[in-house]
């Protein structure tokens, strides 16, 4: 048989291709690198020729995991009367993992303003096993909870844009699957902030996989994508440092949990202004729901909403969802021109199609005892990667 015929046979049964599988990224070229769907990464300026002065600074918020009753009441109590320049309720971004998920909250929340993006559908330990996960893997886990997403929390396949890897596990094989299944971006890959002496410099917009990233691999095996991915963004996931100027975790559970309110303001804010006095890139609050439950009781929400209102009250600072950061980067606009921007102003979304009273409580012993809450009629089986429907 023709080679060709057979790989195209091949990756037909993967679900792959070719588009990706033979090129491998080139250094950026800026001159072939152009808006709104390539940006060359270590660009630290901000996009369309914005002066930091005249950049409007943004948040992104987000959060990890299931979706809980006891974990929605947190995030609406951290953004609860938080609004935009442009009077707009702030809100996150809720990267989704299907096991213990209530699918008529992931409904509601979307139906107020929240993102909602893809966090694999079993997020499985040990961390190896995404490590080593082959493209049919990481395909079923992150297709299958897009699926997953539609099907139970009734959200249009276009509006699940972004994902994050379980444990910040990301692959060549993962972006491979992103790129083939048309997400817009990808919020995984860990980024320091570098110092010149005392003085922060400004960390890396987001960026496009068009070519290769300048972004340090960070660990020895090096994950990092080689290959051309043209189209699809990295939001860089800036780490959260110590007054050292020390790298202290990716994620804000991970740093300091014993800090009382008045540590985590300070954190906060200290991290907050390495960006916005700097380039103005966005400031990342990526959590999981135990970030609420470290320290002294209500201490880190405290801290969390004391900041926000302290971003809102500069006036040239938006809390966004993911999505919202990148179409700004496709069309930038000045800190004057930001409250007219289309992709800034509220979402009108049609509500849950049920309440948390007449949701559908379905129960399961396979694979394990599971409960799972939704809108839709509940399927026979638990849903898996492999039978998001679970018929």
């Amino acid at each position: 048989m023709n080679p060709r015929i057979l790989t195209l046979m091949v990756l037909a049964v993967l679900g792959g291709s070719l588009s990706y599988c033979n090129e491998i990224a080139k250094p950026c070229d800026p001159e072939k690198c152009l808006p709104p769907n390539c940006r060359c990464s270590g660009d630290n300026r901000p996009p369309g020729g914005l002066m930091p002065k005249n950049t409007p600074q943004t948040i992104l918020v987000s959060f990890d995991d299931d979706v809980e009753k006891q974990y929605m009441d947190f995030y609406d109590q951290l953004f609860d009367g938080v609004r935009n320049p442009n009077n707009c309720p702030a809100v996150g971004t809720l990267f989704v993992s299907h096991n213990y998920t209530n699918y008529y909250l992931v409904e509601d929340a979307y139906s107020r303003g929240y993102e909602i993006a893809d966090h694999t559908v079993t997020h499985q330990e040990p961390t190896t096993y995404w490590e080593y996960a082959n493209f049919t893997v990481w395909k079923n886990e992150i297709r299958g909870q897009r699926e997953i997403l539609h099907r139970f929390a009734n959200l249009p396949y276009d509006a699940i844009k972004g994902f994050r890897a379980p444990f910040l596990m990301f692959t060549e094989n993962m972006y491979k699957v992103l790129f083939e299944a048309k997400f817009t971006y990808d919020l995984s890959w860990p980024l320091n902030i570098k110092f010149n002496g005392e003085s922060p410099i400004g960390p890396m917009y987001p960026y496009t996989f068009d070519y290769i990233s300048k972004q340090i691999c960070p660990t020895v095996e090096e994950p990092c994508p080689k290959m051309s991915y043209p189209g699809l963004w990295e939001i860089p996931n800036v780490n959260i440092m110590n007054s050292d100027h020390s790298p202290c975790a990716s994620m804000m559970d991970g740093c300091n949990p014993s800090g009382n309110a008045s540590v985590w303001y300070e954190i906060l804010l200290r991290n907050f202004h390495y960006h916005y006095d700097t380039n103005r890139t966005p400031f990342g609050m990526l959590m999981h729901p135990s970030y609420f439950y470290h320290g002294p009781a209500g201490d880190h929400l405290k801290a969390a909403r004391k900041f926000l209102k302290y971003a809102e009250s500069l006036g040239d600072v938006w809390i966004l969802t993911a999505s919202q950061v990148i179409d700004w980067m496709q069309d930038p606009q000045s800190i004057e021109k930001a409250k007219s921007f289309p992709p800034w102003q509220c979402p009108s979304r049609p509500p849950p199609r049920c309440s948390s009273s007449t949701a559908n409580s379905c129960h399961y012993t396979e694979p394990r005892d599971f409960y799972m809450t939704t809108c839709t009629e509940c399927p026979k089986h638990f849903p898996s990667p492999t039978d998001p429907d679970g018929n």
